[in-house]
């Protein structure tokens, strides 16, 4: 016996020390292990998404040599905000930086598909940010793992390890929203142009006037005028919203804004939910929105917004029924509250939201491409 302690005991205590010394070493290990599998994979979908990009521009774009190359260069480009220490000013200065970065887009998508035609053209640049989103997530998980390894630091692998489920379900919803732009589908965050394309219904193509990468149409409701702008579509656009609401409520006399958009949902609200409310429902860095609040109180405006709720996976992977059968319902709210205007007034709708995939005016819903597969695990648990 060694200090009135038994073999057992003895054996014990040492058991706890080297399992204390060396369990740092074991998590570390582990937790490398499922991060570089995570890593790994991440790069797999960009790799994968370039080549889809590839496919798209030699397909629809006749690329004259491979496009690769510039892919890869562009997949490298960045927006440097402006100087926010004095707020004075920076929201012109941002839209300007913005307009900068759409007019590199558009000719990064010249180089790489000449021969595309518009539709295309704004449908690979969607599919080119979303490439760039993918590969930004990409990035920084290798840099966080590298970054652990280098620095045998278990909080940064900790950290990182516990939001890896989150990632995964963006990433993959990412690399979704990717194949849908690719293919000219339509995405859930298209609701917004879907539902002023129903609302279109009754105007002919050739009355649609083009402004900012967005089509704006006249219809009388009821002794009510109302005017419908949306991104204009089958391409993925999302507009220049701001530019074009500030035009129209001068030209058109507007009393009155109803804005349509996805908005995301809380865990246990169901998809497809329409909600309405109150103020200007336009998402992206803030430049619209701060553009159409300023024109609401120089032309004392009332604004209403109304909302269809989905998961942020939801609102960038190919759009599903429950949203598709949502717009009708949409559609209804937007017409109910047009009504609240007096008789005589002129009312803007706003179809705020990515128009790829969608007609610029929809008589079938029918026709609208939605995401037909099916779930192989959930269906093999129900069989």
């Amino acid at each position: 016996m060694l200090f009135g302690l038994g073999p057992l005991e003895i054996i014990g205590i040492i058991i706890v020390i080297i399992f204390i010394l060396f369990l740092p070493r074991i998590l570390r290990s582990r937790l490398l292990s499922s991060v570089t599998k995570v890593a790994e994979e991440v790069e797999g979908k960009v790799d994968e998404s370039k080549k889809i990009l590839v496919k798209l521009c030699n397909e629809e774009g006749k690329a004259e040599s491979d496009p690769l190359p510039a892919i890869e260069n562009y997949l490298e480009f960045f927006v440097i905000p402006p100087v926010d220490m004095d707020p004075q000013g920076i929201v012109p200065k941002l839209q300007k930086i913005l307009e900068m970065s759409e007019d590199r887009f558009h000719y990064m998508a010249d180089r790489v598909a000449p021969q595309a035609d518009s539709e295309w053209q704004a449908s690979i640049i969607m599919t080119l940010k979303s490439i760039l989103a993918l590969n930004s997530v990409a990035k920084m998980v290798r840099h966080n793992l590298e970054l652990a390894r280098k620095t045998g630091n278990l909080q940064i692998l900790l950290m990182l390890q516990m939001n890896l489920p989150l990632l995964l379900k963006m990433v993959n919803a990412q690399f979704e929203g990717i194949k849908s732009f690719s293919e000219g589908n339509p995405i859930g965050d298209g609701l917004g142009p879907l539902v002023a394309g129903l609302l279109l219904q009754g105007v002919e193509e050739s009355q649609l006037e083009e402004r900012g990468e967005m089509v704006v149409g006249c219809k009388k409701l009821e002794g009510r005028t109302v005017v419908i702008a949306r991104a204009k579509g089958p391409g993925g656009r999302v507009g220049k919203v701001g530019k074009t609401i500030t035009s129209l409520i001068k030209e058109k006399e507007i009393k009155m804004i109803i804005t349509v958009d996805a908005a995301l949902k809380m865990e246990g609200e169901t998809t497809g939910t329409v909600a309405e409310g109150i103020g200007v429902g336009v998402g992206g860095p803030g430049v619209d929105k701060w553009i159409i609040e300023e024109e609401m109180m120089e032309h004392n405006l009332q604004i209403d917004a109304v909302i269809v709720k989905m998961s942020p996976e939801e609102a960038i992977c190919q759009m599903n029924k429950k949203i598709l059968e949502s717009s009708n319902k949409a559609l209804k709210v937007v017409s109910e509250a047009i009504l609240r205007s007096p008789e005589g007034s002129n009312v803007l709708v706003v179809g705020v939201g990515n128009s790829n995939g969608i007609p610029n005016i929809i008589c079938d819903l029918e026709k609208i491409n939605i995401k037909k597969r099916i779930n192989s695990k959930k269906e093999n648990q129900k069989k």
